[in-house]
């Protein structure tokens, strides 16, 4: 019997270097598309302020056993009191990408980066994951980022049937679903209309019926949500080609009147952008497509499980099946800047945890959550 051969760790900093290792970077299982080569490439391609895509191979015996992906960029960092970012020092951030990591030799071989960086940030971990240990090894206390609430991330196992994922919620939510939907259906009748996105030809339309609901949606006056810019773009386009986007519209006499932009890589549907014309906000919309989308997901067979993302809305406590802790990781590099930085954000981190723990408290977090939308919207 062979012995098996040592660890090697692979760093790749430019393109061309990514590209000599496509062969064995693409039997890496990652969770992400953002990890998959194309999409890394082209990310850094169509971002200004980025610098250089990044890549780490874990191998033995020339087969890679995990990986990371990320990219090095010039950008703000901001520290936000509920929707206000309050603080947003501009560093050379070291961006690793969400779903990329998959195990902590990768994270390790982060550390020799830490002199050309003002600070590593990492995706929502798992709290007490080894992931979540090796991010916050690289440093000291004093260099991470600190007063960072955990946040739950929901995901829901897609049952055999619509009707069986109705079963499962509780008689409240099952009589709100339903009781929303004939509200719905008896104000706008046989004149909606729910389609489904994916094929790469529809990417003009889809990009002219995303803009014209997200300009209208609060999330676009507070940051988020879709833009027609040429990053999103070309990256929708990217996404239908390789068919990991499933988008969502609803339509009222044709136009479209919300969104559920997703994707979809190795069975899970992640909920990436929403939007809705709140003219319709009483007709709850985007809950009513979103319950469309699940009904739609489950009748996929690509599809196994609905990622809801990080964050704790009522919805996703409703529409969920399970769910686990997660936190952000920022690491500060012992660079000028960085240190500056950390000193800046952890006064506002703190007073927002003490805010959200008070809200959490008397039940407010909700009601508070409504208002900053409706003011976002006016």
């Amino acid at each position: 019997m062979t012995a098996a051969g040592p660890v090697e760790v692979v760093t790749a900093r430019t393109a061309a270097e990514l590209e000599r290792l496509r062969t064995r970077w693409e039997r890496v299982p990652w969770e992400r598309e953002e990890a998959e080569l194309d999409y890394l490439l082209a990310r850094v391609r169509l971002r200004p302020e980025a610098i250089a895509p990044l890549g780490v191979l874990v191998c033995r015996d020339g087969e890679p056993l995990s990986g990371l992906a990320g990219r090095v960029e010039e950008r703000r960092l901001p520290a936000r009191l509920g929707y206000l970012a309050v603080v947003a020092p501009r560093l050379r951030l070291l961006h690793v990408v969400q779903g990329g990591i998959v195990g902590t030799a990768a994270i390790e071989a982060l550390r020799p980066l830490l002199g050309e960086v003002d600070a590593v940030v990492f995706p929502p971990l798992p709290v007490d994951s080894d992931l979540a240990r090796a991010a916050a090894a690289l440093a000291s206390p004093l260099r991470r980022q600190p007063f960072v609430a955990a946040g739950a991330r929901r995901v829901l196992a897609l049952p055999a049937s619509y009707e069986e994922f109705l079963a499962s919620r509780s008689r409240k939510v099952r009589f709100g679903l339903r009781y929303d939907a004939k509200k719905l259906l008896a104000a706008l009748g046989p004149d909606l209309r729910t389609d489904v996105v994916r094929e790469p030809a529809q990417l003009e339309t889809l990009v002219r019926d995303l803009d014209a609901v997200a300009r209208l949606a609060y999330q676009r006056a507070l940051g988020g949500g879709f833009t027609d810019t040429l990053e999103q773009r070309e990256l929708l386009r990217l996404a239908l080609e390789r068919g990991w986007a499933r988008v969502f519209l609803l339509r009222h006499r044709g136009r479209p009147i919300a969104y559920w932009l997703c994707s979809v890589y190795r069975g899970t549907m992640l909920l990436r952008q929403t939007g809705f014309d709140p003219g319709y906000a009483h007709l709850r919309v985007g809950i009513f497509l979103l319950t469309q989308a699940i009904g739609l997901a489950i009748a996929d067979p690509a599809i196994e499980v609905i990622d809801f993302g990080q964050g704790d809305a009522a919805y996703k406590r409703q529409l969920s099946s399970e769910s686990w802790l997660e936190r952000e990781v920022v690491v500060f590099a012992p660079t000028w800047r960085g240190l500056r930085a950390n000193a800046a954000r952890a006064p506002v981190l703190g007073a927002a945890r003490l805010a959200r723990r008070a809200l959490d408290a008397a039940s407010l977090t909700d009601r508070v959550r409504v208002g900053w939308r409706s003011r976002a919207r006016r």
